[in-house]
């Protein structure tokens, strides 16, 4: 993100990274990846800026992982208690779901996201025929949701 938004350099910016797995929390907070796991849409250029190499393979610089606090969460139970946040990435999730546990899912996501953030999904996921509180809109090649009754007041924000 920093990479495509300089102007978070001087943001306080932290991550909340949900699984339901204990056993993937685990490995996530330990931060090391296998040479195939980097390989996987990451460039040489984010790879050798973010990354070390160790015997073990590729592990994140601690500066980054820092930022990210890992819990353990069941997207179609309850939810732990969260802050608003500015941006929701659900990529690769909803799909999992059925219509009833996204439209939930969704609702939980309203009561969380400010009026001027972003909810990310995957390339075959959609809020339609879900939720209509949220709009797609494209932002450097890129859909993201916005939540209607915030764009009206932050409509300058999306180019």
């Amino acid at each position: 993100m920093l990479d495509h938004f300089p102007e978070l350099q001087s943001w306080r910016i932290y991550f909340i990274a949900t699984d339901i797995s204990e056993e993937m929390l685990a490995r996530c907070e330990k931060g090391q990846y296998s040479q195939l796991e980097v390989n996987r849409g990451l460039s040489v250029q984010l790879l050798s800026k973010y990354f070390f190499k160790n015997d073990m393979g590729w592990k994140i610089r601690d500066d980054v992982r820092s930022k990210i606090e890992f819990r353990e969460m069941n997207l179609a139970g309850t939810w732990l208690a969260f802050p608003k946040v500015d941006l929701v990435f659900l990529r690769n999730v909803m799909i999992y779901f059925d219509s009833q546990t996204k439209k939930r899912i969704l609702g939980k996501i309203r009561g969380i996201l400010e009026p001027h953030g972003y909810l990310v999904l995957g390339a075959s996921e959609t809020t339609m025929n879900l939720d209509d509180h949220y709009v797609r809109s494209a932002i450097s090649g890129t859909s993201v949701y916005r939540l209607k009754k915030g764009l009206d007041e932050f409509s300058y924000a999306v180019s």
